[in-house]
């Protein structure tokens, strides 16, 4: 049974610390994700003298040559954007490299895939994450949702904010990079003896900006079990002392993810980062019932997370 806190409760740092992995663990697992040319898929742990270079306008493909860059402009050009400092990539490969939410994230995937019954060996499946930054701090958060000023710089947090599969029309045009990520995963696993799981793709996105990671998720046994036994989830409240149990769904996997990483006071999890002026007016939008897709996320979110009940109560106070 799982045990986290609402807001700050007494036992919520030993609770922490019993769960969170390590920095060096999550660089060392880091230290095994490459990036490979979007066009041509060379990796340059396999190419000796091989130097890629990222897209300097998204920040979000590599490329091996001009050659390569110049001949995939007319499909990148359709996505590519422009993006606040590095984006969100590090942060995710840090997410990613970490072995407790990696498992929760293989969770969703079982769940909505019916893994258990059915296990996806010969295709791939895939869904897209979208993540934000917001107020490691959570006092920090209702006022920027209400439009007040930010003074000075913001300390902020990775959060998950929807799981949302991707639909099989979308996978028959699954684009070639992607096709070829999954491929490589699954042949790897099959290698290594892992023939009988499943292999996924996750696309990590941040709303309607234009960046995009896609990585192979590999759907191992303790995920399975973890499904399996579907024990429910406990939050005790330091506010109002009560204990709700939720039960093991989607949802609660990403407000497990969220309330972990918010847990995380310093930065063990490597999650933290600056808050840049596009995610905060992502929440201003939230506040303001802006129409566009990362507000739109976040505000569904804020509906479901037990640790928003209270500003959504003072909310509702303010605007009767």
């Amino acid at each position: 049974m799982l045990i986290q806190t609402h807001t700050i409760h007494p036992d919520s740092e030993a609770i922490f610390k019993a769960q969170a992995t390590t920095p060096e663990n999550i660089r060392a697992t880091r230290s095994g994700i490459h990036e490979a040319c979007t066009r041509c898929f060379k990796i340059e742990t396999t190419e000796p003298g091989l130097k890629l270079r990222r897209c300097g306008k998204c920040k979000g493909v590599w490329y091996c040559t001009k050659e390569c860059q110049t001949a995939h402009w007319p499909t990148h050009k359709k996505t590519c954007s422009p993006v606040d400092g590095s984006g969100i990539r590090r942060l995710v490969e840090n997410f990613y490299a970490n072995p407790l939410l990696n498992q929760y994230l293989q969770v969703c995937l079982v769940l909505h895939f019916d893994l258990l019954q059915r296990p996806r060996l010969d295709t791939p499946f895939m869904a897209r994450v979208d993540v934000a930054i917001e107020p490691a701090d959570i006092p920090e958060f209702l006022p920027i949702l209400m439009g007040q000023p930010v003074q000075g710089t913001l300390r902020g947090m990775l959060q998950v904010n929807a799981f949302t599969p991707l639909p099989a029309a979308a996978m028959a045009a699954l684009a070639p990079m992607r096709r070829q990520i999954w491929r490589a995963a699954r042949e790897s696993a099959d290698k290594n003896g892992f023939a009988r799981d499943s292999i996924g793709l996750v696309e990590f996105g941040n709303g309607s900006v234009g960046q995009t990671i896609t990585v192979p998720v590999h759907v191992r046994a303790p995920a399975l079990e973890l499904a399996r036994d579907a024990s429910p989830w406990v939050m005790n409240s330091a506010v109002t002392g009560q204990t709700t149990e939720l039960p093991l769904t989607i949802h609660t996997c990403m407000e497990f993810m969220n309330t972990h990483i918010r847990s995380d006071k310093k930065n063990q999890l490597l999650l933290r980062t600056e808050m840049r002026p596009s995610d905060i007016e992502i929440i201003r939008d939230a506040g303001a019932e802006a129409s566009g897709t990362a507000a739109r996320l976040l505000k569904a979110k804020m509906a479901r997370e037990y640790i928003f009940r209270p500003m959504a109560d003072l909310l509702q106070q303010t605007e009767s």
